[in-house]
């Protein structure tokens, strides 16, 4: 078999060969070069937004922790004052259920508590 003919029109002579390549190796690099660091620009951008987005997110939510933090306190403090109260109006109805006995029914509530303590003892 016969070997191929190799077309070397669309090369230049053989004197700038070389330093066509090298030319055209260094603008490659040079533009790899800017691409990587308008890459790196980018990366660093897309960082520090998202560390932003980050930060405002983490505020709002420790807002938003603060609040209902505060309004579960108001809701405790809320029943505490109702329970207090309720214990506050039984108190004042059995004081005054015990102020409307007579004498009679104390001396008689007196002699059982004392005749329970005292059969408990024995």
């Amino acid at each position: 078999m016969a070997p191929h003919p190799v077309d070397t029109s669309s090369r230049p002579p053989a004197s700038l060969d070389g330093t066509g390549d090298l030319t055209r190796l260094l603008s490659t690099e040079a533009r790899l070069e800017q691409r990587l660091r308008d890459a790196q620009e980018e990366a660093a951008a897309l960082v520090a937004g998202a560390r932003e987005r980050a930060a405002a997110r983490e505020a709002s939510l420790a807002a938003e922790l603060e609040a209902e933090e505060r309004r579960l306190d108001a809701a405790i403090a809320e029943d505490r004052r109702r329970r207090e109260a309720k214990v506050a109006e039984r108190a004042v109805s059995e004081a005054r259920a015990f102020d409307a006995m007579g004498d009679d029914r104390i001396q008689a509530l007196a002699r059982f508590v004392v005749e329970r303590v005292i059969g408990a003892g024995s």
